[in-house]
């Protein structure tokens, strides 16, 4: 399971809180948390600005508090949601672009996790 943050405002935080709890009771096995919405990638001249700035540590310290892995801080890009309205794939649309390369690592840090799993189980 993939617990996502949606942003690292307190409520979205809270929540996420929760389902870690949720997930720990019924031993859902958790991989990670995704923090959404970090900062704001302006698409032309690339420079990033925290527009939803954390107060409470957001997801590190979220993931630091709870002991689940960090996977990864998406920042907000338009691009993406452009992409998915017309169905296409940003990775390939952008395949330098900052939050391109966050999927990247995130989807390699799931990969990892799952090759750990398949080892531990042989």
């Amino acid at each position: 399971m993939l617990v996502t943050c949606s942003s690292h405002q307190e409520v979205a935080l809270l929540d996420v809180r929760k389902e870690i709890t949720f997930c720990r009771k019924v031993n859902i096995p958790i991989i990670g948390v995704v923090e959404n919405m970090t900062s704001f990638v302006c698409p032309k001249c690339k420079t990033e600005t925290a527009i939803f700035p954390a107060t409470t540590g957001g997801g590190p310290q979220l993931a630091k508090d709870t002991g689940v892995p960090l996977l990864g801080r998406l920042p907000l890009d338009p691009r993406v949601a452009q992409a998915c309205d017309e169905g296409t794939n940003i990775l390939t649309q952008e395949p330098d672009s900052a939050v391109t390369q966050v999927y990247k690592d995130i989807a390699n840090k799931i990969k990892e996790y799952y090759e750990a799993q398949s080892q531990e189980a042989t």
